[in-house]
């Protein structure tokens, strides 16, 4: 009779931890959306660049097509240096302390683009190298491909991105359409696809769910994600603007439901369970 009153609150006690370990802890929740913050941050830097470089019709020679965008990158950012040699374009933006300007932010680094056209003739393929392309805030090396045709642009990047003293392995498959169509690319995005950094934590794998994105916020606006972060756990993440500085991340996948603020310069507010 003893041994079985001792079985019985004994099985119950290992039983315990099951029950509670069914979704991800409010820590890993938080963790996951500062990580989203962070990456989108790199990728904010990278769409940047990419829009400074869209200046050109398809259909023209590439060597025309270079020349093109060389005299774009020159009246944008009059303090850079842009040499063109056949399809390719080599950007110098010197350091911080050069003061190049684009877009209210102050760029340094090397850019190479090559300009070439796919087996059809119909898409305009540009090969982006990056070698320590910085904001001030984040620094990009790394490459990306980029396919251009009349109404959207594929994207594949393997790019290694540095922050606040961490430095992050990334790679992305994305396509991308305009947000409004009669202002083009600049008026932001609407992204479907897949991305993923290696940390020190661990990987995280994105799924891109037709979300709706804009160069000035770290996250986008609207549409879903799905996370999965190091521990295998999936979360999902809803977006929904607030204000013009606010966007709202819903998390689901822990415990409960859990609210996040984000602001365009990448602060993270808690606002509590759903």
């Amino acid at each position: 009779m003893q041994i079985r009153t001792l079985v019985a609150p004994l099985t119950a006690a290992l039983l315990v931890p099951a029950c509670f370990d069914t979704g991800a802890s409010n820590l890993e929740m938080r963790d996951a959306v500062t990580e989203v913050v962070a990456d989108g941050q790199a990728q904010s830097l990278e769409g940047e660049v990419t829009e400074l470089t869209t200046d050109f019709t398809i259909g023209g020679a590439v060597e025309d097509i270079a020349m093109k965008v060389r005299d774009l990158v020159q009246s944008q950012i009059d303090c850079s240096t842009v040499m063109v040699t056949g399809n390719t374009v080599d950007i110098d933006l010197g350091g911080l302390n050069d003061g190049c300007e684009y877009n209210g932010h102050t760029f340094a680094g090397k850019i190479s683009l090559v300009f070439t056209y796919d087996a059809g003739g119909t898409k305009v393929l540009v090969d982006h190298t990056y070698t320590g392309l910085t904001n001030g805030e984040v620094t990009l090396g790394g490459t990306k491909k980029v396919e251009w045709d009349a109404q959207s642009r594929h994207v594949i990047h393997d790019l290694t991105w540095t922050k606040d003293g961490r430095s992050v392995h990334a790679t992305g498959d994305r396509t991308q359409t305009p947000l409004d169509a009669a202002q083009g690319f600049a008026s932001g995005l609407v992204v479907d696809g897949e991305r993923a950094w290696d940390t020190a934590k661990g990987t995280y794998d994105l799924a891109i769910d037709h979300v709706e994105a804009r160069w000035i916020d770290p996250v986008p606006q609207a549409g879903s994600y799905t996370l999965t972060i190091p521990s295998g756990k999936t979360i999902t993440m809803s977006f929904e603007r607030v204000d013009t500085d606010t966007i709202a991340v819903t998390v689901m996948g822990g415990r409960r439901d859990r609210v996040y603020h984000v602001t365009s310069t990448g602060a993270v507010e808690d606002q509590g369970d759903v």
